[in-house]
Parts: C-alpha cells; structure tokens; sequence
C-alpha cells in the first residue's frame, strides 16, 4: 500500500521489496503464510500496476510477468455468485472492493473483464432496499466499499449509486458499527473505516457528480 500511495503522489519506488513475498503462483503476506490473502494480492497488483504504467523501468518485465499472474490468480479465486472472500475481514464486500479496483485499473485480460462484470452483477443484486450494502445489515462502512466498486467500473448503474449515496449518507458510520476485521480478534481500525466512507461520498460517480462537501457526515 505505501509503495502504491507513493506512486499514487508521483513519487514510484522501486517495488523489487515485493519479491520477497512471491511464492510463484501469488504474493503471502509474510514468509510462511499457511494461506493466502485476496486482499494482499490485490494490494500487489495495485502497486505494481501503477508502476508499470508510471514507475521507472529497471524492474519492468518482471513485475509485468508478476501482475499477470497475480491477476489470474485474483480471477481463479472469484467466488461463483461473483463476490471474493477473505481472511482479513468478515465481509465479502471488503475483498471485492480490492479486487475490482485492483482488476478494474492494471489488468486488461478479457478474463479479469469478465471477472469485474460479475462481481458488478453480485453488487448490485445483493444492494438493499434502503440502499446500503451490508453480510448481516447495512453499514456504513459496507456501503463505501460497495460504492467504490461499482464506481471503479465502466458498468456502475446511476440509480444504485445515487441510492447508496443517499443511504451513506445518512449513516453516521463512527459509532455503533460492527467490527469486521479479523486478528487475534475482531477489531475496527476506525480512520481507515472512515477515510473508505468519505472517499465513497466524494469520489465522482458516472455522472461526473459527486457529493457537495458540505454533505458529508
């Protein structure tokens, strides 16, 4: 995520600290791992995404052949109803918001194509009547991520956006909100609950709109 956010600023660093962490199928969150992480690879493919497109070249065909197969590797662990799971958190819409942005912006195969438009259908079928997202009821939180999502992809409907907006708005989102992350035990880093609830808010939707700062909870 650092070597992400600072390419993200234009300042790319060499991502050869990655390798590391490459088992050869996928990337383990630490050396060792018994499992896997879907949101650790997306992450990856984030980081190195960005640095093939804006970073500098000396790693350059390696860390192409590492964001292809990462991406297969995302694409093979998509759930069939469209949604990807994860060992970091008890939502499913978490890891699909990971995956989908990470698919959406440095993977071109017509499988990882394919791959966003299904989990784009399960977002949109699992929406609530209220508007929000959420495994066992909306929240806050949930909703951002569903948000952001539909929002990295070329087939976000207007109308579930506009309503999740409207819903996310009108959720407080700081108190009162289940903790979804696994560690020892459950917790809620709440800045960064937070900071995926006003990005969803802000971040313009298919319309080129978003919402008025002065909205914001």
């Amino acid at each position: 995520m650092t070597l992400y956010a600072l390419a993200r600023l234009g300042l790319p660093v060499d991502p050869s600290s990655l390798w590391s962490y490459d088992t050869g199928a996928h990337f383990c969150t630490w050396p060792g791992e018994d499992g896997a992480s879907v949101t650790t690879n997306a992450h990856v493919l984030d980081a190195l995404g960005h640095h093939l497109t804006h970073g500098g070249t000396a790693v350059q065909p390696r860390a192409a052949g590492a964001a292809d197969r990462v991406a297969a590797w995302l694409v093979a662990g998509q759930q069939a109803d469209g949604r990807w799971c994860d060992r970091w958190h008890a939502s499913p819409y978490y890891a699909t918001y990971c995956a989908v942005l990470a698919l959406s912006d440095h993977a071109g195969s017509a499988g990882a194509r394919t791959a966003v438009g299904r989990a784009t259908d399960w977002l949109l079928d699992t929406q609530r009547p209220d508007g929000s997202w959420g495994r066992w009821a909306g929240t806050a939180e949930e909703t951002a991520y569903a948000l952001l999502a539909l929002l990295a992809t070329d087939r976000s409907s207007e109308a579930a956006v506009a309503a999740g907006r409207h819903r996310l708005s009108e959720l407080d989102g700081r108190d009162g909100e289940p903790a979804l992350w696994h560690d020892k035990d459950l917790y809620r880093p709440t800045l960064i609950v937070r900071a995926a609830v006003l990005a969803a808010l802000w971040t313009g939707d298919a319309t080129g709109d978003a919402a008025p700062l002065g909205t914001l909870p």
